[in-house]
């Protein structure tokens, strides 16, 4: 990433109230950020901490109460409802902790569901689709519906039907939260490989430390605010070239 690259989200002075009958909660304090082309940016914070909150307000599935939402060049604080389910269709993938998959759709049926809302053809989002589960290692289960997949191969679906219509940015939320430890690792490869060969930037948002290890950086919200912001392609930049040394 080039610091002279502009950015694909750039956030500034975002703020969220949620009032609860009387009482009145900030969700978010005022935050700034910039997300670049390509990067993979992992959100981590405990439970409560505001980080669902930005992942929404970024992803246009909530109005702030402040500030601004720049996403590919678009004010997302200024659309209507309208616009900003056109504007996700055209410009957003998601991936989901409980797959969120049609149980009496096979696979590729699934995958194709974007292309059904950007009214692609049949025979053209069938075929799409079938490329891109082969791609993740799903062409024996094309056919197959989610309830004969294991928890694994749902997410690879969902991964497939995320990218299946080549969008600028996908957002991931707690993605690996119903897998065992094994087929996370599994996962966040290639979630990590597929955007980074297709130069997609990827948001994720978890809990977890471990599963952060994975991103370019992680930024850690506290009480509504970004607290810290690490980029850990140094440190992996200097251990590899630790490596080369010692070898």
């Amino acid at each position: 990433m080039e610091k002279a690259q502009k950015p694909i989200i750039s956030v500034r002075g975002l703020k969220k109230l949620y009032r609860l009958g009387e009482e009145k909660m900030w969700a978010l304090r005022g935050v700034d950020l910039d997300i670049y082309p390509g990067e993979f940016v992992c959100i981590i914070g405990r439970s409560g901490s505001g980080k669902s909150t930005l992942l929404n307000m970024i992803a246009g599935l909530e109005k702030p109460t402040k500030g601004e939402i720049i996403v590919c060049g678009k004010h997302l604080e200024k659309m209507s409802e309208k616009r900003l389910v056109e504007f996700r269709l055209k410009h957003i993938g998601f991936i989901f902790q409980q797959f969120n998959l049609f149980a009496a759709m096979t696979a590729t049926e699934n995958v194709a569901m974007p292309l059904v809302y950007r009214g692609i053809p049949p025979k053209v989002r069938k075929k799409k689709s079938e490329e891109m589960l082969k791609r993740l290692g799903l062409g024996q289960h094309m056919n197959h519906k989610p309830s004969q997949m294991s928890g694994g191969q749902q997410q690879r679906v969902g991964i497939a039907r995320a990218l299946v219509a080549n969008p600028p940015v996908i957002f991931a939320d707690e993605p690996t939260g119903n897998l065992d430890s094994k087929t996370s690792e599994e996962i966040l490869n290639l979630m990590q490989t597929v955007t980074h060969d297709e130069g997609h930037t990827l948001v994720m948002v978890t809990h977890d430390p471990t599963v952060a290890t994975h991103a370019d950086r992680v930024v850690t919200i506290l009480d509504g605010q970004i607290v810290s912001v690490i980029d850990q392609r140094q440190n992996k930049d200097k251990q590899e070239h630790k490596e080369e040394e010692t070898a």
